[in-house]
């Protein structure tokens, strides 16, 4: 195995302290990026939208669920996703394996409830589908909706899975990331 030169703690200091002063200059671009990005403008939502939900046919109003803030993760998981169905299961077993690293990564929902904010998951697959793949895999704290129209497309993720953060005024409706 090939190692980085052995040194002394005082060369070690000096080199930790050399990489200190490059990741503070990045950690200040990334909060100046984080401000451009706090800046950017809204996009009306002029369209209804509608998804199925575990009790039935919702908007994307109901999402929010009386909160200012939405985020919307578009899963891959539909009849036509097939990534990795070689030895390791297809659809309805298993959703795209990217997507499903996510999902096992959402916490309880609890603290963006606390900050006024919702987070659903969004996907092609009917909900019967949805809520046995939840259960497989331990998900059952997402809010997992079925797209029923062009939501996918009108929001840039038809073809890939993406993230999109809505706020909303009253029943007015904002796009406000991607």
């Amino acid at each position: 195995m090939k190692t980085p030169p052995i040194v002394s703690p005082q060369e070690w200091d000096v080199a930790r302290q050399d990489l200190l002063v490059e990741e503070k200059k990045l950690t200040r671009a990334r909060d100046a990026l984080a401000a451009k990005r706090r800046r950017m403008p809204w996009m009306a939502v002029e369209k209804e939208y509608r998804f199925d939900g575990p009790e039935g046919p919702v908007s994307l109003l109901d999402l929010f669920e009386g909160r200012r803030q939405l985020i919307v993760y578009r899963a891959f998981y539909a009849p036509d996703v097939t990534t990795y169905p070689q030895g390791g299961g297809a659809y309805p077993e298993r959703a795209c394996v990217g997507c499903s690293f996510l999902a096992d990564q959402v916490a309880h929902p609890a603290h963006l409830n606390a900050r006024d904010t919702t987070l659903a998951f969004v996907s092609r697959a009917p909900q019967a589908e949805i809520q046995g793949l939840k259960e497989r895999m331990g998900w059952e704290l997402i809010p997992w909706y079925t797209i029923t129209d062009d939501f996918d497309k009108d929001f840039g993720v038809d073809e890939w899975h993406g993230t999109n953060a809505f706020v909303r005024d009253g029943e007015r409706i904002y796009r406000t990331y991607f």
